[in-house]
């Protein structure tokens, strides 16, 4: 190869790797930050991977939510938006002679790159709906055990709830909201049965923990 062939090929290289710092410069300029946080405590109890649904069951079968953490570390028994909240009910069931441990998980901001970054104020008014879906959750709930409201209003919290998760993953058009989709979905049709049945105060804690561990892990789904 002569001189002047070998400074082509060089300026060559230099172009293409020019042009290809240049795309990678431009798609990381586009990012957009998912503005949600928030704090909550589970109250749980331990299991194994290979007795989580046995312990589910047991724990649904008190009046729990009775919903496995990831990893089938724990089962849920109720969550908690503040751990004063938490350290309260833990001490009642410990006189009962349940003993339980607090979970505190966090939902965190993440930033969205590139062609994602467009859909970040969406995930963000998302994640605030599924939230309020699952406070309303929670505070039927304990009407219903502290016989605070009836069915009628339990029922009435339900079918808001399934209303608002419904009209979040019919307005969530494409492929990037499929998985996150498909929990909306899930839980909005627990809600359903919920509204079209008896309303049980474990049931309505049920779906809100469901609600919240998509929360904690809200970044996962995009």
């Amino acid at each position: 190869m002569s001189l002047w062939q070998f400074f082509i090929v060089l300026g060559m290289f230099a172009a293409a790797l020019l042009l290809f710092v240049s795309v990678v410069f431009c798609i990381n300029r586009d990012e957009r930050e998912v503005d949600f946080e928030a704090d909550y405590y589970f109250l749980v109890e331990n299991c194994e991977d290979s007795t989580a649904a046995a312990v589910a069951g047991k724990v649904y079968g008190r009046g729990g939510a009775g919903v496995a953490l990831e990893g089938g570390r724990a089962v849920v028994v109720a969550c908690y938006y503040t751990v004063q909240d938490a350290e309260r009910v833990q001490a009642s069931m410990r006189e009962k002679g349940v003993e339980t441990r607090i979970e505190a998980l966090s939902a965190r901001k993440f930033k969205l790159r590139g062609d994602a970054a467009a859909y970040a104020a969406r995930v963000t008014a998302n994640a605030e709906t599924v939230e309020t879906c699952a406070r309303l959750l929670y505070r039927a709930a304990n009407g219903l055990e502290r016989a605070e409201i009836g069915q009628a209003e339990a029922k009435a919290a339900a079918r808001g709830a399934a209303s608002s998760l419904a009209g979040l993953w019919q307005g969530n058009g494409g492929g990037f909201f499929d998985g996150w989709n498909a929990e909306l979905i899930g839980a909005a049709r627990s809600c359903r049965e919920v509204a079209d049945g008896l309303a049980f105060a474990k049931d309505l804690r049920r779906i809100q923990a469901r609600l919240l561990c998509a929360l904690v892990g809200l970044d996962a789904y995009f």
